[in-house]
């Protein structure tokens, strides 16, 4: 199964190991414990119950899960299971378009849902006193969904190819749709992507989707999980009420899974790429899930492409230097699934080279043991991700679902035994069964010549394929009743910020370092120094090379993470003085070893070149630019190549010296500590860091603006247009805040689709699968922006962007109503149970209290100020900080000057199979 999907929750409730592993055992102990208290029932009509009460919860997660996803299709019409995700949310005989999204929006709820290749996952997230609003509306669309023009059908299919073309501006998107054809014979469940082929989503009719939905959404092939503060017999009865009269029906019966023979020679597959970096997946086909190789593939990809101190980066990163980042993954599945390899290459690097060392690591694992050091290496990080993972309600749930769907409960309380119980024999036996060279399929996506770069830095790692309805929009504020004001705040005495909050529940301890302003102290002729220095943060110290680091905080299992603006720690309990003392050691004593300078220049001036070849990028950029001017917000976070590339160790050791100083420094940690033990640490970690000069920066002005200006960027390769619209904003302390976060709310982040924009230009008239609008978001120290986005298709750029106008005077010239004021307030105000749910979460809230001098009352003061919002103050904020005839347009797609599409060339490939 999927590491990165399933891990975090399936250790929960395992047999304890032995004496030796004692900070494991105690965790398994307490996991069978925490499972113990699932209770399940399988109804009459076949619906299966899991239940999981969680008497401290503030919130409830319910979720219905469904055993019908992309595998389920027949090969002619693909893309029904996710089409038909999105239109669940479309109504029933007693729901219209938008009312599942009203309901939840006035309960401070939040609802999403996602397809996969094996499932269908609804769920919703109330506070613990409101939670059955969920359950009766997945009731209600169990059998009683909606089909047909007057639930907007054909305009959500607009959304659905939005989100399809969306995808395809991304890098590893078309390298995942090229492979699995190549993986898989034709009539194999697997061999489409999830959100289905175009031609097919665009072809759907109402009818072709109601066949789908009639085939498989009984309750007999769903189940229903419910997590958090719930009385488990009330809910129990509830569902039997709501869910028991819905009768059950025969099943068709599940696809066959037809296999290629085996493979005697590799299967190749290159294409050309609109993007910067050659980019190679390697793919092979495997096992079910719940199957003996299934485990031990779990431990493969953690020993061969999990971190830097994996075997694929130790030899094609850090050794021979031929990659930016590698990435491995057990895909497995209802039906036999892959096993995939993704390598992020250096421009003009050997790439049958990096091919040959791919297949020399996998050899290796088949033919020698691995050492005790990566065996235990992969342990800890497994029970690491367990305590981590278990902080969330939500996370819970949908782990319970996924194995409740895919496998059974056994799946989750027998997982972290089985497999603690793979040996290095068992790791050869099924290398050398699955993972051959000859068994191979290879897809590279490879720069055309005219694109000129030098190497290549991570991007964004690839995802398993779950689309869902939209991007996630979180509450704006705290946590019900939970506070701030515990928290305890010291200055030391060279000038550190400490803010210091306990929470014993979970053996976790989190610690954020922020250095202010950083991005203003850097000048514009050093563009990029300081987005360099933070690469170079981790790569070597006085006391310890970079290598060791890694080794250091991978054999803990937890994370480190260095940037330009300081780092953020996340650590058990009884690895907090190893992780604050690398934090520190980091922050304070770079080194900036000349080996890896030159190797993370490279990088980071290749990330440049990849970002100017992204379409959405490029307008987000374009856009700041035009909005900031010659302020550094104008200019973008990683700098310009030429600069970059001529910086030098000298230039990036006096830039740390001069902003990296401790009186710029806020420290916050959250977690399982005790506050008196804990600044005693910090003291002893920084007391040689002495203090500097911390006057604040004397930035240019962003430039005044007395009229509209548009900029069109032509992209033929791109395969939707991005529209960024907006305007200088506020700063955080402006007294209009709460007042404009409100109209953010009634005007573009809605929870759902329930602001206007949304409404619209999304739900309306299907123009787009993200849509967006605010001016809260971004305020800061220094003014943020007013910003609106939208992706959407070439023809209807004019379309989106009078749309856009037309919401942004309705929302100064008339008032908002009551009912969409009061909706935004509620929301507001009920959804605060979840900001505040890890300690992750309330570092962020803690930081930002000391950045932009809020008081540790400002959960209270959030209360207060969103609850006093009236329709007048909306109109007012509106009035006095949009300014439609200021506005800033930036649009890049597939578009000529004018805003009109461009007639598409057809892309040019290279194919070839051996």
């Amino acid at each position: 199964m999927l590491i990165r999907y399933v891990l975090p929750l399936l250790l929960l409730g395992t047999p304890a190991l032995s004496a030796a592993d004692a900070p494991e055992a105690k965790l398994a102990a307490t996991a069978n414990a925490l499972f113990k208290s699932i209770r399940s029932e399988t109804l009459p009509n076949g619906l299966k119950v899991y239940l999981l009460p969680i008497p401290t919860s503030p919130v409830v997660t319910t979720m219905v899960a469904y055993k019908v996803g992309a595998g389920d299709e027949d090969k002619d019409q693909t893309g029904l299971s996710h089409y038909l995700e999105h239109l669940l949310f479309k109504g029933t005989e007693k729901l219209m378009p938008g009312d599942v999204d009203r309901a939840t929006q006035r309960n401070g709820g939040a609802n999403n849902a996602y397809t996969s290749e094996d499932m269908t996952v609804y769920h919703f997230d109330f506070a613990a006193d409101r939670w059955k609003i969920g359950l009766e509306i997945e009731a209600d669309r169990m059998r009683n969904t909606r089909i047909d023009a007057k639930h907007e059908f054909q305009q959500e299919k607009g959304a659905v190819i939005s989100e399809l073309k969306g995808g395809e501006d991304r890098p590893w998107d078309l390298e995942y749709k090229t492979i699995l054809p190549l993986l898989y014979p034709k009539m194999n469940p697997y061999s489409h992507p999830v959100i289905g082929e175009e031609a097919h989503v665009r072809s759907a009719t109402a009818e072709i989707i109601k066949r789908h939905y009639d085939k498989w959404y009984h309750p007999n092939n769903a189940s229903i999980v419910v997590v958090g503060g719930i009385d488990p017999d009330d809910a129990m009865a509830t569902i039997k009420k709501l869910f028991g009269r819905i009768p059950k029906a025969d099943l068709p019966p599940r696809k066959e899974a037809p296999q290629h023979p085996p493979r005697k020679e590799i299967v190749r597959k290159e294409f050309t790429s609109k993007f910067d970096v050659p980019r190679l997946m390697m793919g092979f086909n495997t096992v079910e899930v719940g199957t003996p190789e299934d485990y031990t593939l779990d431990l493969v990809s953690l020993v061969l492409g999990s971190g830097k101190t994996s075997r694929l980066y130790r030899q094609l990163v850090d050794g021979e230097r031929v990659a930016a980042d590698v990435n491995s993954a057990n895909n497995a599945g209802r039906y036999p699934g892959w096993f995939s390899v993704d390598v992020e290459a250096l421009q003009g690097k050997d790439r049958k080279k990096i091919e040959q060392l791919v297949f020399a690591e996998l050899k290796k694992l088949a033919t020698e043991p691995i050492t005790d050091a990566e065996l235990a290496r992969a342990r800890r990080t497994l029970v690491a991700a367990f305590i981590f993972g278990n902080e969330s309600v939500h996370g819970l749930a949908d782990q319970i679902a996924k194995a409740a769907t895919n496998t059974s409960l056994d799946y989750l309380t027998t997982y972290l035994d089985k497999v603690l119980a793979i040996t290095p024999a068992d790791i050869q036996k099924v290398a050398a069964k699955l993972l051959q060279e000859q068994s191979a399929v290879i897809v590279w996506s490879v720069p055309s010549d005219d694109k000129k770069s030098t190497s290549a830095m991570p991007s964004t790692p690839r995802e398993k394929s779950t689309p869902g309805r939209a991007f996630s929009r979180k509450a704006a504020g705290g946590a019900g009743g939970f506070s701030l004001a515990n928290a305890k705040r010291i200055e030391l005495d060279n000038g550190i910020k400490l803010l210091l909050l306990e929470n014993r529940r979970l053996p976790i301890v989190v610690a954020r370092a922020f250095v202010a302003d950083v991005r203003l102290l850097e000048s514009a002729d050093k563009a990029g120094v300081a987005a360099l220095v933070g690469e170079m943060l981790e790569e070597g110290t006085a006391k310890h090379k970079g290598t060791e680091i890694a080794t250091l905080m991978e054999d803990t299992g937890g994370s480190l993470s260095m940037s330009s603006s300081g780092g953020s720690l996340k650590v058990l309990t009884p690895d907090t003085d190893l992780g604050l003392g690398l934090m520190f050691e980091c922050l304070t004593e770079p080194t900036f070893p000349q080996e890896q300078l030159e190797a993370r220049r490279e990088q980071l001036v290749a990330t440049i070149g990849d970002e100017e070849t992204q379409p959405q990028t490029k307008a987000r950029q374009t856009f700041s630019h035009l909005v900031y001017g010659s302020h550094p917000f104008g200019r973008p976070a990683h700098g310009k190549k030429e600069v970059v590339a001529k910086l030098t160790a000298a230039e990036c050791k006096a830039f740390h010296k001069a902003v990296f100083v401790p009186n710029r420094t806020t420290v916050v940690v959250v977690g399982d500590f005790d506050s008196a033990e804990m600044t005693a640490k910090v003291k002893k970690l920084t007391a040689n860091w002495k203090k500097g000069d911390d006057a604040k920066p004397d930035v240019p002005a962003p430039p005044t603006r007395e009229k509209q200006e548009q900029k069109v960027i032509s992209d033929p390769t791109a395969s939707q247009t991005h529209v960024f619209i907006g305007h200088l904003g506020i700063k955080r302390n402006d007294p209009d805040y709460y007042k404009l976060l409100v109209m953010d709310n009634v005007l573009g982040t809605g929870p759902g689709f329930t602001d206007r924009l949304s409404a619209t230009l999304r739900d309306r008239q299907g123009l787009a699968y993200t849509v967006r609008a605010m001016i809260s978001d971004s305020a800061g120290e220094q003014v943020g922006t007013f910003t609106a986005y939208i992706g959407t298709f070439p023809d209807k750029f004019t379309w989106v962007r009078d749309g856009f106008l037309k919401e942004f005077l309705r929302i100064r010239d008339e008032l908002a109503t009551k009912t969409e004021v009061e909706d935004a307030k509620n929301y507001l105000l009920g959804s605060l149970a979840f900001r505040l749910t890890s300690n992750s979460q309330v570092a962020g809230e803690l930081l930002a209290v000391e950045r932009y001098g809020l008081g540790l009352d400002v959960l209270e003061k959030y209360r207060a100020a969103v609850e006093a919002v009236t329709p007048e103050d909306v109109l007012a904020v509106a009035k006095k900080h949009l300014h439609p005839n200021k506005l800033v347009i930036v649009a890049c797609g597939p578009i000529d000057d004018e805003g009109k599409p461009l007639v598409k060339k057809p892309a040019s490939s290279k194919k070839g199979d051996q």
